[in-house]
């Protein structure tokens, strides 16, 4: 997926997000990832995500968004770092890079078989029971 992607012509437009929208982000981020509500965490949020410099939305293809810190001192979008991105409405969920740059913070996780991965690398759905 990512092998194929040029940023010239897959990304549509680029925005930077209003305060508000960017609040919005922040409390669907703790609602869907228990980690950030915990009392001794609310601050770790905000220091990963400040306010200065904004985030900035990609709208790449008709479905995804991606939301991106801007480096400090950069105003072009080649220094901007992915954070977050969000497949039509679904959940914003963070980017691997921001996983492994961030191992204290506990996202959500899901364990799956060793036996599953190659299918999982290859695209395939994963279904849980219940």
């Amino acid at each position: 997926m990512f092998k194929k992607f040029d940023p010239n012509e897959d990304v549509s437009t680029s925005t930077q997000v209003k305060a508000s929208v960017q609040r919005n982000i922040k409390s669907q981020i703790t609602a869907a990832h228990p980690f950030f509500a915990e009392p001794n965490n609310t601050t770790v949020l905000d220091e990963l995500l400040p306010k200065k410099p904004p985030l900035v939305q990609y709208k790449c293809g008709p479905h995804l968004m991606l939301y991106c810190k801007q480096s400090e001192g950069s105003s072009s979008s080649a220094g901007d770092e992915p954070v977050f991105f969000q497949h039509r409405d679904g959940p914003i969920l963070p980017t691997l890079k921001f996983v492994h740059k961030h191992p204290k913070v506990e996202f959500t996780r899901v364990r799956v078989d060793a036996g599953a991965i190659p299918y999982l690398l290859g695209g395939a759905n994963i279904m849980c029971p219940g």
